[in-house]
This record gives C-alpha cells, structure tokens and sequence, in this order.
C-alpha cells in the first residue's frame, strides 16, 4: 500500500481500508465501525474522553469477537 502525498485524507483512508480488509476483514470492520468516534467535526482533535470511548468500543467489539478452538486469548 503507497500512500501519496497528493491524495486527500479520505482517498488514502479508503486505500488503508482496503488493505486492512484484506489482511484481516473482521479487525477492519470493527475499526472503520468505530472510528467516526474520533471526530471532532472540527480542527480540533478529539478529546482524551473521545478516545477513551473509541478504544472501548473497540475493546468491546474484540472481546466479543469468536475465538477459533484451541485458540487462547491473549
């Protein structure tokens, strides 16, 4: 995956994307899911609550994620 310096935010996230959803699909959907949590709607970035309440999200969603058997969680 090359990001280029030209592209707009949104078109490297969508090539991030795409190579996140080939290497692992379900991590991918959980991130992308969550990750308009992070925004601020401005130039500010978001606030240490905000990404606590993203980091959860996310936690929660790979805690409830199926384990294969024989496989341990880490």
């Amino acid at each position: 995956m090359k990001f280029k310096l030209e592209n707009t935010f949104e078109d490297n996230l969508a090539l991030f994307r795409a190579e996140a959803v080939q290497m692992d699909p379900e991590c991918a959907k959980i991130l992308f899911d969550n990750l308009h949590l992070l925004d601020s709607g401005g130039d500010t970035a978001p606030s240490r609550a905000t990404i606590g309440e993203f980091h959860k999200a996310v936690l929660d969603a790979l805690d409830g994620m199926s384990i294969p058997l024989g496989e341990d969680k880490a």
